[in-house]
């Protein structure tokens, strides 16, 4: 119980804090490298797909973006609590995973807590 209220303190905004800035950039910084890091192993395991963004194959590039936007959105959530910033984060993944998710959907992915945080015409 007491993490969780420390997750959803009020921070002041990363503009204003260099600190909060500096958290922010660092769990932005993991997970994007985290979540590459995994995807790579996993297209070359299961399916045998090689490559990189610059070289191609095409069929590499899509399935990269399509496999790393719904992992970085799930892997910031859990990163981005466990630095603390809940209610940043949880936005945050709710816009990545959102534009993926038909707007019927969009409404049932936002936790309360980020909702709290975010106006309601945010919300589509």
């Amino acid at each position: 119980q007491r993490f969780w209220n420390w997750t959803l303190k009020e921070r002041p905004s990363w503009r204003e804090s260099k600190s909060e800035a500096a958290v922010l950039f660092f769990v932005f910084g993991i997970t994007g490298s985290a979540s590459v890091a995994l995807v790579r192993p996993a297209l070359k395991n299961t399916i045998g797909l090689q490559g990189n963004m610059i070289d191609g194959p095409w069929s590499y590039r899509f399935a990269s973006i399509f496999l790393v936007s719904p992992i970085y959105a799930i892997m910031i959530l859990g990163i981005g609590t466990a630095a603390g910033r809940h209610r940043y984060f949880a936005n945050m993944s709710r816009k990545i995973l959102g534009r993926f998710l038909p707007s019927s959907l969009r409404q049932k992915i936002i936790c309360s807590q980020a909702r709290s945080k975010i106006t309601p015409n945010k919300i589509n």
